[in-house]
């Protein structure tokens, strides 16, 4: 009988257990760092035009973008922060008129755009200097409808500070001279609030980057 020679090469089935882990581990961490490079991208971009509430550049329009309401009509603790911002913003004359985007129609507990509106009435800015746009349904809904829609071509942006890079990044990319007011915190969150909300913030990040580069 002649030897039986036994082949070194890879199993029949493919590349070693071993093999495909590393190169499954290579592709995760490929992935993690583009994904981490992505989102700085937006962080980085948006960071020049960035303020607090002393330097926001004059524009044509105040932007805030609509959060929870409950059921009562309300305004949550972080669109109240957005809120008594843009309010400060209107009375030191950073624009002429406070656009609040968001949920409209519906129950008080749906109505982002009502509860937003009233809660500005009630602090002294002017029914007529309002603007409603009930359809800002995400983010970048809500820059577009400001430029596109209501036309204007420069706003000042307010929300809570792990939200306005990502505004500012889509504004300058959509063509609204976007300038971020990043609303100072009224409430002491919890810091399981805090890391959700940010957590939450990178997905989208990564997801402004597609829906402006794709």
């Amino acid at each position: 009988m002649g030897e039986v020679k036994i082949s070194a090469g890879a199993p029949p089935g493919g590349p070693r257990p071993a093999r495909r882990r590393r190169r499954a581990l290579a592709a995760f961490l490929a992935a993690g760092i583009g994904a981490l490079l992505l989102e700085r991208h937006v962080v980085s971009t948006a960071a020049p035009y960035v303020t607090g509430i002393a330097g926001a550049p004059a524009a044509m329009c105040i932007l805030v973008p609509g959060a929870k309401v409950y059921d009562d009509g309300a305004p949550c603790a972080m669109l109240v922060d957005r809120l008594a911002a843009a309010a400060r913003l209107y009375a030191a004359g950073a624009a002429p008129v406070v656009v609040v985007s968001g949920r409209g129609g519906g129950a008080l507990g749906e109505d982002e755009v009502g509860a937003m509106r009233r809660w500005l009435t009630a602090r002294g800015v002017p029914p007529d200097h309002i603007v409603d746009d009930p359809d800002g349904l995400r983010t970048i809904d809500s820059i577009r409808n400001c430029k596109e829609v209501l036309g204007f071509d420069s706003a000042v942006v307010v929300s809570n500070d792990f939200h306005v890079p990502r505004m500012v990044f889509l504004g300058r990319h959509l063509g609204l001279q976007a300038y971020g007011v990043v609303a100072p915190a009224l409430h002491t969150y919890a810091q399981g609030v805090q890391w959700r909300n940010r957590g939450r913030e990178v997905l989208a990040r990564l997801r402004a980057c597609v829906d402006v580069y794709l």
